[in-house]
C-alpha cells in the first residue's frame, strides 16, 4: 500500500491542501491496511493520532440512517412501499419512504432551518420545532419523478422512525447496529479531541469535537442527515459488516442483511438506492477501477466510505479538508486518487 501512502503525502498535512487523513482497507472480513498523516488542527498545531475521530457529516445517512431504516424493516414495522403520511400526516399522499430512501421525494435539499432555533439549540422543544419544519416545507417536484439529493428527505426518515419507534436514534442505533458488533469508537452528539473542522461564522468558533452541520447542531448532534463521529476503523469495520450481511444474510442475523440488500437494489431516477450511492457515470469518488457493484457515500467534511461486494473490500477514507476554510477541489481530487491506488494495490488494474 505504499502507493497509498504516496498519494496522502502528497497532498496531506502542514502546508499542503488538506490537513489530515486517516484510512482503513478491509478484505474479506479482516483489516489489510491502516494509515493516518497529517495534522488534526493546524493552530495550535496538534497531530493526527491513528485513533483520530472525525465528524462523519452525510456518511451518517449510510451507516445509520440506512441500517435503522432497515432494522425497522426486518421487523416489521416499516415497509418501503408505505405512504410515507400514514406516520406523518399531512404529507403528500403520492409520496412513499422508498422516495425518501432514493432521493426523489420532491421535498427540498436543505434549508437553514437552524435560523429558527434562536438560542435553545439541542433541547426537545428545538429538535421538535425544527423536525416540524422540515414536514411543513412545500415539494418542488411530485415524488418519484427526478432525483434531488436532500438532507429535508433524512429529516423526515428521522420524523418516521421517531414516529415508530418513540426512541432516540442514537439509542437505536446503538442497540441496533453498533453494540451487536462491539462498536465503540462510533457515537452522536460529538467526540472531545475529534478532528477540527471550519471556522463557523454563524457560531464564531472553530469547530472541533461537535458537529459541524449547522441543522444537525441546532437538533443536539443527532440527526439521520449527520451528525456521527467516528475513526476510520470503526467506520469500516461497520460497512464492512453490513456488505457481508447484505451478502449472507444468514451468516449476520445481527444485522438487517436481506432489507439492506433490498435497499441497494432500489432503482430511482438517480443514482442512490436505499440511501447508499453506486458510481456515477463519469467522475466518481470511488475512481476508475472500483465495479459497478459498488456502494458508497461522500460527507461534506472529506468523508466516505465505499464498499465493493464482489471483491469483499471495504475503504473508509476520513479526512477534515474543511479545515480551516472550505475548499472543495482538493478533496474531488484526493478521493479518485486514493481509491485507485488502492486498487492497484489489491491488483484490480489488471
Amino acid at each position: 500500500m505504499q502507493r497509498v501512502i504516496d498519494v496522502l503525502n502528497d497532498q496531506v498535512g502542514g502546508g499542503k491542501p488538506i490537513p489530515s487523513a486517516s484510512i482503513c482497507v478491509r478484505v474479506d472480513g479482516a483489516e489489510v491496511f491502516h494509515h493516518t498523516t497529517g495534522f488534526a488542527r493546524l493552530e495550535p498545531p496538534r497531530l493526527a493520532a491513528p485513533n483520530l475521530a472525525y465528524d462523519l457529516a452525510s456518511v451518517t445517512k449510510a451507516i445509520a440512517a440506512a441500517p435503522v431504516t432497515a432494522c425497522l424493516v426486518e421487523q416489521g414495522e416499516l415497509g418501503f412501499e408505505d405512504p410515507v403520511c400514514r406516520y406523518l400526516p399531512g404529507v403528500d399522499e403520492r409520496m412513499r419512504v422508498r422516495h425518501l430512501l432514493t432521493h426523489s421525494s420532491g421535498v427540498p435539499w436543505w434549508r437553514p432551518l437552524y435560523e429558527q432555533a434562536e438560542d435553545a439549540w439541542g433541547t426537545a422543544e428545538t429538535r421538535k420545532k425544527l423536525l416540524d419544519l422540515a414536514l411543513g416545507l412545500p415539494i418542488e417536484a411530485p415524488p418519484g419523478e427526478r432525483h434531488s439529493y436532500s438532507d429535508i428527505g433524512m429529516m423526515l426518515l428521522h420524523r418516521i422512525i421517531d414516529a415508530i419507534t418513540g426512541e432516540r436514534l442514537d439509542v437505536l442505533h446503538r442497540r441496533l447496529v453498533t453494540a451487536p458488533l462491539g462498536l465503540d469508537d462510533l457515537r452522536f452528539g460529538g467526540w472531545p479531541g475529534a478532528a477540527a473542522t471550519e471556522v463557523c461564522p454563524v457560531r464564531g468558533i472553530l469547530v472541533e469535537g461537535t458537529v459541524h452541520d449547522l441543522n444537525t447542531a441546532a437538533l443536539g448532534g443527532i440527526s439521520t442527515h449527520a451528525g456521527l463521529f467516528g475513526t476510520a476503523r470503526a467506520v469500516a469495520r461497520l460497512a464492512d459488516a453490513l456488505m457481508l450481511a447484505v451478502l449472507a444474510p444468514d451468516a449476520h442475523p445481527q444485522l438487517p442483511g436481506r432489507a439492506l440488500g433490498a435497499m441497494w437494489a432500489m432503482n430511482g431516477p438517480g443514482s442512490h438506492a436505499g440511501i447508499w450511492d453506486r458510481r456515477s457515470p463519469g467522475y466518481s469518488s470511488s475512481g476508475q477501477f472500483w465495479p459497478d457493484d459498488s456502494r458508497g457515500h461522500t460527507g461534506y467534511t472529506g468523508t466516505s466510505v465505499w464498499c465493493a461486494p464482489s471483491r469483499r473490500t471495504t475503504v473508509a477514507l476520513l479526512t477534515n479538508r474543511v479545515h480551516p476554510r472550505d475548499d472543495k477541489e482538493p478533496i474531488r481530487v484526493l478521493r479518485p486518487q486514493v481509491h485507485d491506488a488502492v486498487a492497484r494495490a489489491l491488483g484490480w488494474s489488471t
